[in-house]
């Protein structure tokens, strides 16, 4: 869960001169503040800083029970979001700018939903025993050492049970496990079937996603090689185009190695040597 930046009245209470040294340590150096013992060190003695101070040194308490948060479990997420609002609302009593606290609301306002999630997590593992992604890893495993042992229908089965996993409820979080189901049974269209069954493939995956995209961009690069030279430049360009957007992005880039990008290079110069034509 991304935090705000540190508040400026946080910065300065290491050099304010009015917390106790040992308190004042903890603040320093500069960002890498030991927020956990922050968070302590203000529930146990708020009430003996000075009342200048109390404002940020509450704040700072806030911070440090919202920092990392999301490594906990779900009820401890409730009992530290609880008490960072506790904080914020103590820091707003006692001086500090709203501004400074708004970040930080908004992080308590996200937290219910992860510790939500975190339960469901919970309980999925204590049903299955084992997470979304690890089943479907397993069948895939299994699909894998059929096709390896010869029983090419036995595993495009799995493959496409695979690929048409419902992502948005029984197997949340597992979308790239799911993609390597369509990118089997591509490689075997590719590799037994043609440029039609490649298609017909391409399709019933794109449609599968509903509102997510396939390929997820981790394995776009290795769908890339897979398709070069396979007689289906329309399915090549997609992929090549929405992997350098996902690389292109402002908003959290998937950027791309030297590797990735040597493979995008030879596969854009096939496309314009198919345009050309």
């Amino acid at each position: 869960m991304d935090m705000p930046p540190v508040p400026p009245s946080l910065r300065a209470l290491a050099t304010s001169g009015q917390l106790p040294p040992e308190l004042a340590a903890l603040f320093t150096p500069p960002g890498r503040e030991k927020w956990t013992r922050i968070a302590e060190a203000v529930d146990e003695r708020l009430d003996e800083v000075d009342p200048a101070v109390r404002g940020a040194f509450a704040l700072a308490g806030a911070y440090g029970h919202l920092d990392d948060i999301e490594f906990l479990g779900p009820d401890e997420m409730d009992e530290h979001n609880d008490r960072a609002i506790a904080l914020l609302e103590e820091a707003l009593e006692h001086g500090v700018p709203e501004e400074e606290a708004e970040g930080l609301w908004d992080v308590t306002l996200r937290v219910p939903d992860v510790a939500h999630l975190a339960r469901d997590h919970e309980e999925y593992l204590a049903e299955h025993g084992t997470t979304a992604s690890g089943r479907l890893k397993a069948k895939l495993d299994e699909a894998d050492a059929r096709y390896a042992a010869g029983d090419r229908a036995g595993a495009l089965v799995l493959f496409r049970e695979i690929g048409e996993a419902d992502l948005w409820a029984e197997f949340s979080g597992a979308m790239e496990v799911s993609d390597l189901g369509w990118c089997r049974l591509l490689q075997d269209a590719v590799r037994f079937d043609g440029p039609e069954a490649t298609r017909r493939i391409w399709q019933a995956a794109r449609a599968s996603r509903h509102a997510a995209r396939f390929p997820h961009p981790h394995w776009s690069v290795p769908l890339t090689e897979l398709l070069m030279g396979a007689g289906v430049p329309d399915i090549l360009e997609v992929v090549v185009a929405e992997r350098l957007d996902a690389a292109l992005r402002d908003h959290l880039p998937w950027e791309l190695s030297e590797d990735e990008r040597w493979t995008l290079s030879r596969a854009i110069d096939e496309l314009e040597q198919h345009h050309r034509a």
